[in-house]
């Protein structure tokens, strides 16, 4: 028989990995594929695999018929996982069998660096995969030639278009992964609460209740705090948390807004009545602490002052300021000076430099300044002459 070796993280397997065992198993004429979930892998981190049962398991669901052999080989083995144990021990499983190595075609490129690939060309034939416009076929055949001195079957095909990290972020925020994995993959994630965490349900909410740029920048933001706070020595946690929720209402109407803050004993000042724009941010406060059942000061006062800052501000509410500066997906014209400011300087600098920035974008517009944007500037810039 021609029997493929198909090994991977599978973490999780999706309809892009099974897509390609199809056209593989057509393609290169084989009889039978062996799915082999990685244990240990010596190319790659193995921090975010989950546990190996389940991956096992996924593929079981996703991989049936009796065209597909799931094997747990790698994952029994302790250590490091190497291929050449893997085909070395499959050679002897199946001595009368001719067996096909699949791989892509990135990795095939440098297949010469893995361990004892000369000795893994002796047992198995590789099969690469690429794609039209990726890597070339004259390229990867030239490279086999050349460098492996070996024959190499490639095959061109469409993948589908997904990806395991993908399907994790997907889940870690809520989102639906029906049209990505094979439904009973779907069911199994679910069932298990894989891929999810402390902060899925807060995700879940934000997506339900933030625009997609919305959401995306509270993610962003997040990642920004807990970055400024192992930079600075801040809670992370607590800096990613207010990262993650300090505009869970900005998409709320108006009338929302008005009616939190009302019910959170918000008077707002005159300015604050002319400037809607600053609303979200104390009835994102009054969401967190009425809604949420918040009580830390430090995080309701990151979300209620990120947009204006204030004098006095402690160093998490500091960190949400400045992180909703320098979020990913911002692109402002001094972003990058922002950025530098924020990781390679301190927090107060980068803080003066976005106040100025502001002031300079809002005077000739004759915008609204709040007073608590001007107490913070002066106190900045006191604080900077002291020294």
């Amino acid at each position: 028989m021609r029997i493929g070796i198909y090994g991977g993280a599978f973490n999780p397997v999706h309809k892009g990995h099974v897509k390609l065992a199809e056209e593989i198993k057509r393609k290169a004429d084989l009889d039978k594929i062996i799915i082999m979930p990685s244990g240990l892998s010596p190319h790659k981190s193995s921090g975010q695999l989950i546990d190996s049962a389940h991956r096992l398991e996924m593929c079981r669901l996703a991989f049936t018929g009796e065209d597909y052999i799931i094997s747990d080989l790698e994952i029994k083995r302790d250590g490091k996982s190497y291929t050449f144990d893997t085909v070395t021990e499959l050679s002897r499983i199946y001595p009368d069998d001719e067996l096909f190595l699949i791989m892509g075609s990135d990795m095939l490129l440098c297949f010469d660096k893995w361990y004892r690939y000369s000795d893994i060309l002796s047992l198995v034939t590789v099969c690469a995969t690429t794609r039209q416009g990726d890597i070339s076929i004259s390229q990867l055949k030239n490279y086999a030639d050349t460098v492996l001195k070996k024959e190499v079957i490639i095959i061109d095909f469409e993948p589908f278009e997904c990806s395991s990290t993908m399907v994790r972020n997907k889940v870690n925020c809520g989102e639906d992964i029906s049209s990505l994995v094979p439904l009973k993959v779907a069911a199994y994630i679910k069932e298990n609460r894989l891929y999810t965490d402390e902060y899925t349900l807060v995700r879940q909410l934000l997506r339900s209740r933030l625009d997609d740029y919305r959401f995306i920048h509270s993610l962003n933001v997040a990642d920004s705090a807990s970055q400024l706070a192992r930079i600075y020595g801040c809670d992370e946690e607590k800096a990613y948390f207010a990262g993650l929720t300090h505009d869970i209402m900005k998409n709320a109407s108006k009338a929302e807004q008005l009616q939190i803050m009302e019910k959170g004993g918000i008077i707002l000042s005159q300015a604050e009545k002319n400037n809607p724009k600053l609303w979200h941010a104390m009835a994102g406060e009054c969401y967190l602490r009425l809604e949420l059942g918040i009580t830390d000061p430090k995080i309701l006062g990151s979300v209620r002052y990120h947009t204006t800052g204030k004098a006095g501000m402690s160093l998490l509410e500091k960190i949400i300021y400045v992180a909703d500066y320098i979020s990913a997906e911002r692109n402002y014209p001094d972003v990058g000076v922002m950025r530098d400011l924020a990781i390679n300087h301190s927090l107060e600098e980068a803080s003066l430099y976005s106040l100025q920035y502001t002031f300079m974008k809002l005077t000739p517009e004759k915008g609204i300044i709040h007073t608590d944007s001007v107490d913070f500037y002066n106190e900045l810039v006191i604080s900077e002459k002291g020294k």
